[in-house]
């Protein structure tokens, strides 16, 4: 029965605009096995009725979810403590072991085919069928008994939580069912160039201008949300709010070895080291009270694919002396990061290129000022551009990069120009915004180590709460690198106030990265105490870190321990020490003797021309 007009949305319409044209439930797998097994064509119809369940855990996941999201029942999950109230959707330890037997039964570890699913789910899913023409949204006044439809739905929602456990990672042990059956249409779509290399938006088949589901790697410890609720699945807002593109890890026959809790070495490069006023050129709008202004790096050749990159050695021998440097102290450099804007599209990818071979790295981070459009065509901006090296079972090396714009553009008013001594290029009596395209606003997840997950931020992205910030606190990455344009990296400064946040929502670890040029020009004017705060990090427990560059070191190599940690739902499951909390356990200077002085000057280093 169709809801009645101006009575609101009912379960039925929150599930048919979840999933508009149906899903594959069991029987429908089956059906569809058996044809390829037969050789014959699969049968395309969907599941439409709702008499049946989804036989995939995200796809039953996207549909519990939005119906406990819009209903708001999320909020009423509580654990069995007293005093509770008939509005209180209370959870009992059978209740959890009921959901955790049951998720674990239909993840099938180890198991070729889909198992069926279990009593448990298929006995919430009646009683969810018998409210279908119900009201999506009900008031709950204070002595009100929520729908009895809340429970099965919060039932179905753990559950699928639950089978979910290894999808989107490569962790000890052959794949769960569920994981095969979501990845290997993802991983056979990019290989055959059907999708775009970043990776995938979603891993439902629920409908992605509504809701996109990916794993996610931290739970919260703190607050009443529908992140709160989930140890394995991120509900996230429809594709065209913000994307998240999920970069799944190599699978396992492509790794040397299993994801491990090994320490991972991070080397900063605060380049560039010194900028003139002249880097920032203004362009007076129409009003008189704002204009725009462009970035002109001096400190890294533009990227131009129709010529070669001379200086491009220079700088290469530059990073090569200062991995090694450190390497000599920590081992093996795992990470290399650079600030906002530092390089090229260009220099990235040629460094890419050089450092492929370099043994243990893992990963490179930099700004960008520019990106490669359509090949070869360069596209002004504002990116940040990541590169995962890989290695494959022979031994050949490779790696995969993904490049993404900022989603806020910078405004500079008096007080920054003052601060940095910009005004010989900025008028003070204006406000200066940054003359940037905003086409796309997404963020980049790479699994590292098959079971960890890094992403970054540019400057105001970490400040804004919106769109971007809640793909990260709903996916929770491990490691947030936010790459700035930025004076010291003082505990009092806003950089620490917003990285606090996702310290402790979602609980990621945070670093900050800033050039030492703006640093430099800032102590240049003598209004403040001399500085070469270059970073922060801080992670779940709160503890701030400030990365002050040693005098005579070029780059700073921190060291951070990866540490299994115990985590719990709203309704009180754990996961087993299933989360990574990633701490900072050293901090090393990294120093050359007699770096390249054009480097340190701000300047390319573009060898001489041969006389003629």
């Amino acid at each position: 029965m169709a809801a009645k007009v101006g009575a609101g949305m009912t379960l039925r319409d929150g599930m048919r605009a979840i999933f508009p044209r149906g899903y594959v439930d069991h029987k429908i797998y089956r059906e569809r096995l058996k044809a390829a097994a037969e050789g014959r064509e699969q049968p395309v119809r969907l599941h439409e009725s709702w008499r049946n369940p989804p036989c995939s855990a995200v796809d039953l996941f996207a549909l519990a979810g939005s119906l406990l999201m819009r209903s708001g029942a999320y909020h009423h999950v509580s654990p069995e403590v007293p005093p509770l109230t008939p509005r209180s959707l209370t959870v009992a330890a059978a209740d959890r072991d009921t959901w955790v037997r049951a998720g674990a039964e239909w993840r099938g570890t180890g198991e070729e085919e889909l198992p069926p699913p279990p009593e448990a789910l298929l006995a919430a899913w009646r009683i969810l069928q018998r409210h279908l023409d119900e009201p999506l949204f009900v008031p709950i006044g204070p002595d009100t008994k929520y729908p009895s439809w809340w429970r099965a739905a919060l039932s179905l929602f753990c559950i699928a939580d639950e089978a979910a456990m290894d999808i989107g990672f490569e962790v000890a042990g052959k794949k769960s069912a569920q994981a095969v059956y979501v990845e290997f249409p993802i991983r056979r779509a990019i290989a055959r160039e059907r999708m775009a290399p970043r990776g995938a938006i979603t891993f439902s088949r629920a409908d992605a201008d509504q809701i996109c589901i990916l794993p996610k790697s931290r739970t919260p410890k703190v607050g009443c949300t529908i992140r709160s609720l989930s140890h394995h699945l991120a509900l996230l807002p429809g594709r065209g709010m913000a994307r998240a593109y999920w970069r799944l890890a190599p699978s396992r026959s492509d790794q040397q070895e299993p994801a491990a809790e090994r320490p991972f070495n991070v080397m900063v490069v605060p380049t560039p080291y010194c900028i003139r006023a002249s880097a920032f050129s203004g362009h007076p709008a129409a009003d008189a009270s704002w204009g725009w202004f462009d970035v002109e790096p001096h400190w890294c050749a533009k990227s131009d694919y129709g010529q070669p990159l001379d200086g491009f050695g220079t700088f290469l021998e530059f990073i090569e002396a200062l991995l090694a440097r450190a390497e000599v102290d920590v081992g093996i450099v795992h990470a290399l990061v650079l600030p906002e804007v530092a390089l090229g599209s260009q220099v990235f990818r040629l460094l890419c290129e050089a450092l492929q071979n370099r043994p243990g790295l893992e990963l490179l981070v930099s700004g960008l000022f520019d990106q490669t459009v359509a090949g070869k065509a360069v596209r002004k901006g504002n990116f940040t551009g990541m590169a995962r090296f890989l290695r494959s079972p022979s031994g050949t090396p490779s790696f995969d990069v993904s490049i993404r714009e900022k989603h806020h553009r910078w405004r500079i008013e008096k007080s920054q120009i003052t601060n940095y001594a910009l005004g010989s290029a900025l008028d003070v009596n204006r406000g200066w915004w940054e003359r940037i395209d905003i086409l796309s606003r997404s963020l980049d997840v790479m699994v590292l180590r098959g079971g960890a997950t890094v992403t970054t931020l540019i400057c105001e992205d970490l400040a804004r709460s919106d769109p971007c910030q809640e793909l990260v606190r709903g996916i929770g990455p491990n490691f947030v690198i936010s790459l700035l344009m930025d004076g010291p990296q003082i505990a009092s400064r806003w950089p620490a106030r917003y990285a606090t946040v996702l310290a402790e929502d979602p609980g990621s670890s945070v670093l900050t990265l800033s050039s030492l040029g703006l640093i430099q020009r800032s102590n240049d004017t003598g209004r403040f105490l001399p500085s070469r705060q270059i970073g922060l990090f801080q992670d779940d427990t709160g503890t701030l870190t400030e990365i002050n560059l040693a005098p005579g070191a070029q780059a700073m190599c921190l060291t951070l321990q990866p540490s299994r940690v115990r985590e719990r739902t709203l309704d009180g499951r754990h996961d087993e020490h299933g989360a990574e909390s990633w701490k900072l356990s050293g901090v090393v200077p990294v120093g050359i003797e007699h770096p390249n002085e054009d480097i340190m000057a701000g300047r390319w280093p573009i060898p001489p021309r041969s006389g003629g």
